[in-house]
């Protein structure tokens, strides 16, 4: 049951990246760029966690693991400058100027530092089955993702001032319901995934809505 429910994560989420590729390629603003990849990166996962069972403990398993670990260090932190942008392109004026993005962005390098450290240097993988599912865990993670929810955390803060700014409720809508659900993720992995694809959902209305509105296709998303 649980496969199954990963599997339709995983096929909800590739129809949110072929959304995602036609929006960037009527508007190509490099913060769709780095949305592709982070959904990319989600739907290795749930994929993944769908295929764990039927292939069982053993090299294949570990293998494809691995890169579950690695996306999720080096890409979804790259949310924050997703944020950031989206942010701008609606006039947020605490995101004005070069010295806030620069900020923003010494801070996603950072997270991605503490993630690699985590999931990539240190990563440990041991068999763990949850319900009908087969998956890798890290050993090694003693504490919780600190780089996921201080990236959950910039959305919030920037999707309630998206709502207040502009009347855009998604993002926050989206980084509401990713907080929530992680929290939660910790006794029932679903919901966190679930979680995923709410957010990324939610990010992709911002962006539509932002470039549906008569928004320059060519302009940089980050100028002042």
């Amino acid at each position: 049951m649980m496969s199954a429910l990963f599997a339709l994560i995983a096929v909800a989420e590739v129809v949110l990246l072929g959304l995602i590729v036609v929006l960037r390629r009527r508007h190509p603003h490099w913060v769709l760029t780095l949305l592709i990849l982070v959904v990319l990166a989600l739907i290795w996962d749930n994929a993944v966690l769908a295929t764990g069972a039927t292939l069982g403990e053993g090299d294949a398993l570990h293998a494809l693991s691995l890169p579950r670990f690695w996306t999720h260090a080096l890409l979804v932190p790259l949310l924050i400058m997703v944020g950031v942008g989206l942010g701008r392109g609606h006039g947020l004026r605490l995101l004005g100027g070069r010295a806030t993005p620069a900020a923003f962005g010494v801070l996603t390098l950072l997270l991605i530092a503490v993630g690699a450290r985590d999931d990539i240097l240190l990563l440990d993988l041991e068999p763990t089955r949850y319900a009908d599912t087969l998956r890798y865990t890290n050993a090694a993670s003693d504490g919780p993702p600190i780089p996921a929810i201080v990236t959950i955390l910039v959305l919030v803060g920037i999707g309630v001032a998206l709502l207040v700014r502009a009347r855009r409720p998604w993002l926050l809508a989206g980084a509401v319901v990713m907080f929530v659900a992680a929290g939660a993720g910790a006794s029932m992995l679903w919901l966190s995934n679930l979680g995923e694809l709410a957010l990324i959902l939610g990010v992709w209305l911002t962006a539509t809505r932002l470039l549906s509105t008569g928004y320059p296709a060519g302009r940089d998303l980050t100028a002042a």
